[in-house]
């Protein structure tokens, strides 16, 4: 199914369009195109492709200092204006400059796809940003068809925004390629410490029928927006809806459900997910996973605070200085501390070790879940010459500074609440596999139940290649106890027998029921 608009520019004229499939080939960046008809008599096609951005410095967009920046690293191709046939196909450059050879005297048009390929060697990627409310149908612009001609000639494409003023008045061509822009920035900056990488696929779906209601994804009711990684693949979905709340250029939103998207795709994220805000105390997978994300945004975008519009006319919206942490009971459990930890600790050392270390075999394989703890150790390990610059920023947020330390057992903050004892710290207890039963207690002091006390984590040890027999009781009535596995990432939810390799595992115990403010589990291991 697609979708057509025009508008004018200049003596151009661009369209949106919604194709059915994909389609197409790649190659590499760059703007050098190759002709797919034989080149005979040929002319040379140029031009650059553009959007219109709408910037956000602290909370809402402002329309009236809206400007053009380039489409870079798109796929655009040349199609016969009567057969549709592909005539030429390559990929737009960093200041959006394409180059091609087309047919001469040929009617023909020319499309930029809202869609980042590159193949074959390192690094390569294959981002498309699409429609989920139309079949998930593929974003592009398009211009009007004309003639070749004989000699060289030149075809500009601008994707307008849709603006009118007071609303949107006209399709929001702009949208896709700024949600599409912000993820090309995200892994320029991945490259720039690791130039080989390879992107695993990622589709990104925004509709300006997405608004944060529950429903069908399919009508738009996506919730919030968010990453999710599926067995089909890797996702993010953006809201777009005008009035309640836009994100495609609340580019620092985007930035961060990138930032789960790295996780997943190179690091490692066991966050139970969930709401979360800058005032809760949180479980502390929860804190490092979207702490991590705000960093995220501020060191790929090259920006020290992170705005969200939402509201009328998109005039209001939310702006918050990463270079701080919380002002009162900073720790391990609340993500403004961690976020300032990324955002400073990238402006003192770099990108480079940060990234080393997340994606290094020691946080990534590690028993203990990922939180700022195991990410010290593998820091320090992986860049001891900086170890001191972490340091000084987990002691101004409150947060142990050991440096080999991945289980926190030296940790001594506990957040003030749950003061229910035992609950919090130690951060790990130890259960023996064939010992006496080891208590797991958790509290619902703080609320949701991925909140500050909501789980309680045992380490154990594993012996030998086989089945264990996992038994957790005791609880008060009404709780319902339940359990994860984690090394290197979950190993298995729960259930009464699991087969384990050798080696040291951490379980994470929860009460499904979220019943009390202290109820305790019996975890046995055989």
């Amino acid at each position: 199914m697609s979708h057509k608009f025009s508008f004018a520019l200049g003596a151009a004229c661009v369209a949106a369009v919604l194709l059915a499939g994909c389609g197409g080939g790649g190659g590499g960046g760059g703007g050098g195109g190759f002709p797919i008809l034989p080149p005979g008599n040929s002319v040379a096609l140029t031009g650059k492709a553009t959007y219109e951005s709408v910037p956000n410095t602290n909370g809402p967009l402002v329309y009236s200092e809206t400007s053009v920046k380039p489409v870079r690293g798109a796929m655009l191709e040349v199609l016969d204006a009567t057969s549709s046939a592909q005539l030429a196909v390559t990929t737009t450059d960093d200041s959006g400059a394409y180059s091609v050879a087309v047919p001469a005297n040929t009617a023909i048009v020319v499309r930029v796809r809202a869609q980042l390929t590159r193949t074959g060697a390192f690094p390569n990627w294959d981002v498309s940003v699409r429609d989920n409310t139309q079949g998930n149908a593929l974003y592009s612009m398009q211009s009007s068809a004309f003639s070749s001609g004989a000699t060289a000639l030149t075809r500009d494409l601008r994707a307008d925004t849709g603006w009118g003023g007071s609303s949107y008045t006209s399709q929001r061509v702009a949208a896709p390629f700024a949600v599409l822009d912000t993820v090309y920035t995200a892994m320029q900056k991945v490259l720039s410490v690791a130039p080989t990488t390879a992107f695993p696929v990622l589709r990104v779906f925004w509709s300006p029928n997405n608004k944060p209601a529950g429903g069908s994804v399919a009508a738009g009711d996506i919730g919030s927006t968010f990453f999710i990684n599926r067995s089909s693949g890797r996702e993010i979905y953006v809201l777009g809806r005008e009035n309640v709340d836009t994100d495609e250029f609340d580019a620092p939103v985007i930035a961060h459900e990138w930032g789960h998207y790295y996780q997943s795709a190179f690091s490692r994220d066991d966050s139970p997910g969930g709401d979360h805000s800058l005032d809760d105390r949180v479980d502390r997978r929860l804190a490092f996973s979207e702490g991590w994300g705000n960093g995220w945004s501020g060191i790929a975008l090259g920006r020290s605070n992170y705005v969200d519009s939402k509201g009328a006319q998109q005039s209001r919206g939310g702006n918050v200085n990463l270079s701080v942490g919380p002002a009162t009971n900073p720790g391990w459990y609340r993500e403004g501390s961690i976020q300032a930890i990324f955002w400073n600790l990238n402006q003192q050392v770099g990108f480079k070790p940060i990234h080393d270390a997340l994606t290094g075999i020691l946080f990534r394989s590690g028993a203990p879940v990922s939180s700022i703890h195991p990410f010290t150790a593998a820091f320090n390990t992986t860049a001891p010459g900086s170890a001191s610059v972490l340091a000084g920023l987990l002691s101004g947020q409150n947060i142990s500074t050991t440096a080999n330390d991945p289980y926190g057992d030296t940790e001594t903050n506990n957040g003030g609440s749950p003061t229910v004892p035992n609950v919090v710290q130690p951060m790990y207890r130890t259960a023996t596999v064939g010992g006496a039963p080891t208590q797991a207690c958790v509290s619902n002091v703080e609320g949701d139940n991925n909140k500050l006390g909501s789980f309680a984590y045992l380490r154990f040890t594993a012996p030998a290649n086989r089945d264990y027999q996992f038994t957790v009781n005791g609880g008060p009535i009404g709780a319902n106890p339940d359990f994860d596995i984690f090394r290197g990432g979950l190993v298995a939810r729960s259930g009464s027998k699991v087969s384990l390799g050798v080696g040291d595992y951490v379980l994470a115990v929860k009460d499904l029921n979220n019943s009390g403010a202290s109820t305790c589990f019996n975890v046995t291991i055989q």
